[in-house]
């Protein structure tokens, strides 16, 4: 997993189980390292990335990327699954345009007023 386009973002990476993962094979072939908690990054404006494989070890399971802001995991911004790492960053891209939305969005407020 490329992490420069996060940390460009201004993500803050705090957890990273996934980088040393082999991501040139099929997720089913590391079923043994694919876990609910792969990978989370801390963003400003109070946004969390995270990623994980649910259910954690399983072959039927998938990527879930969240996008969680402030604090509210129960509600997350944005939330997409996965099946592939194409896919994943994919779902990694889009997430980061919800934070770049935010941020531009936030960015004509103060502008305005």
């Amino acid at each position: 997993m490329n992490t420069t386009k996060i940390i460009e973002f201004g993500g803050i990476i705090t957890l990273d189980d996934m980088s040393h993962l082999d991501q040139s094979s099929d997720p089913s072939f590391i079923l043994d390292d694919l876990k609910e908690d792969l990978f989370q990054a801390s963003f400003p404006l109070g946004q969390i990335l995270d990623i994980g494989w649910y259910p954690e070890f399983c072959e039927r399971g998938c990527f879930i990327v969240a996008l969680i802001s402030e604090q509210n995991w129960d509600t997350p911004i944005h939330l997409e699954n996965a099946s592939t790492w194409k896919e994943l960053e994919r779902a990694i891209q889009n997430a980061l345009e919800k934070i770049s939305q935010k941020a531009k969005t936030l960015s004509s407020e103060i502008k305005t007023k």
